[in-house]
């Protein structure tokens, strides 16, 4: 009488944690785009936001002198809640007799798959910003964005997010390179691999070679509707196992000045 052992077992709770564990390790621009809950049992998927404009410098006032105030503009901009899932079906022969790891495998390409969609739809938030820079390098068109930022971005954090082509010529240029290994931990651990002309560096081919996207820190929102869930169902009717990861959320640009595009000519 044959024995059943956990090895011929679909281990559902493993593998969920697996797919949740391995999404984390998969992102790259989602690691820098400001997460929040509060949508959590809200009812209604359509919202209203508003990318907000900066209201520019403090100037020195005269005694006894009125301020001239000035407007706080905005752009009210509709966002829907979008369900961003993907799924896998795995027979029982597949799992008892595919070579490796079939459900390990599975459960990793779903976590890559969504992970992949969030960094691409994170950029795709970041190029409906308006604002431009250009330059012959990299290093001017980098150097052109910051003067788009102005002080915000020399108080604030800011990122560039490059293609992997315009990160080895990055490490070329010696003499405007910083590696990672003298920049913060924290950040060195949420993806950054260095600096370029004072700005933390994050390659990923979601972006076009030779456009950058210089990013201020807090532009980009990201609100969940339902947190990252993993799940899995036996169809007994086919004697098959169903691995499903997916999330609720909305992705936008809240500083409409926070986001630069780049060109290198």
């Amino acid at each position: 009488m044959a024995t059943s052992v956990k090895a011929d077992n679909f281990i559902p709770q493993v593998v969920g944690d697996k797919i949740a564990t391995d999404y984390g390790k998969f992102i790259t621009v989602s690691n820098f785009v400001d997460t929040s809950t509060e949508l959590v049992g809200v009812p209604g998927d359509t919202l209203t936001r508003f990318q907000y404009e900066y209201i520019g410098d403090a100037a020195v006032l005269a005694e006894a002198t009125d301020d001239t105030p000035v407007a706080l503009k905005s752009n009210p901009i509709p966002v829907t809640v979008v369900k961003v899932s993907k799924q896998v079906q795995l027979s029982d022969e597949l799992i008892l007799s595919g070579a490796g790891d079939p459900y390990g495998e599975a459960a990793t390409q779903i976590a890559q798959a969504i992970a992949l969609k969030d960094d691409a739809d994170a950029i795709a938030a970041l190029l409906t910003s308006t604002v431009t820079g250009t330059g012959t390098t990299l290093a001017e068109a980098i150097v052109d964005g910051r003067k788009k930022l102005g002080e915000r971005g020399m108080k604030l954090q800011n990122y560039v997010f490059v293609n992997s082509a315009d990160y080895f010529d990055m490490l070329a240029d010696n003499k405007n390179w910083i590696p990672a290994s003298e920049i913060a931990a924290d950040l060195v651990q949420k993806g950054v691999v260095g600096m370029y002309m004072g700005v933390n560096v994050i390659p990923t081919d979601t972006v076009t070679a030779k456009a950058p996207i210089l990013m201020l820190q807090g532009a980009l929102k990201k609100e969940m509707k339902r947190e990252f869930l993993a799940e899995r169902d036996r169809d007994l009717a086919n004697y098959t196992w169903l691995l499903a990861g997916s999330e609720h959320r909305v992705m936008y640009l809240y500083d409409k000045t926070g986001a630069v595009k780049l060109t290198v000519a």
